[in-house]
């Protein structure tokens, strides 16, 4: 499964989101941006795990499951959200809200790339069975995963600065 991510703006009221077609419109309309979607591949579970030391899980779910949860921890950056109407295969799509991004864009930022690769360690990768479960090949698995962090900064970074939304989806 692959993670990904739509820079937009809420046009009107988050109302709208309450629609499907609302959403499906929305993706479609980034793909043909590429500044404005981000496909993180199997990367995403990696980049959760590095940065929370907690497997993935949505906001909603966690709080199903009685788990706290914080909106202002760097959970949010892939699995946190409000979610839709738009469903997929891991469940529904979510979205942050313009202040929202611009909180965990901060956090980001805050967290430099040297520190993201202190944090990655491959054997608690491994050990965890976090896909795609090929952590013990070296550096070629450590430099793939930060390079996905590197765009998912700047994402979130260049959306921030726009005033605008992500819409996150799992599929």
């Amino acid at each position: 499964m692959n993670a990904y991510l739509v820079r937009f703006k809420i046009q009107n009221s988050e109302n709208h989101l309450e629609f499907p077609e609302v959403i499906q419109s929305v993706i479609k309309k980034a793909q043909h941006q590429t500044d404005h979607f981000l496909n993180l591949d199997e990367s995403w579970c990696g980049i959760h795990f590095v940065l929370t030391d907690e497997y993935p899980m949505t906001k909603t779910e966690a709080q199903q499951r009685g788990i706290s949860w914080d909106d202002d921890s760097l959970e949010n950056v892939i699995m946190g959200g409000n979610p839709t109407s738009y469903k997929t295969s891991f469940g529904a799509a979510r979205y942050l809200n313009p202040q929202q991004v611009e909180r965990m864009a901060e956090k980001l930022e805050h967290l430099n790339v040297d520190k993201f690769k202190e944090w990655y360690d491959p054997e608690v990768l491994m050990s965890e069975n976090m896909p795609p479960l090929n952590w013990d090949k070296g550096d070629t698995m450590r430099d793939w995963l930060v390079g996905y962090f590197k765009k998912l900064v700047e994402f979130y970074k260049a959306a921030a600065s726009a005033g605008e939304s992500i819409l996150i989806y799992i599929a």
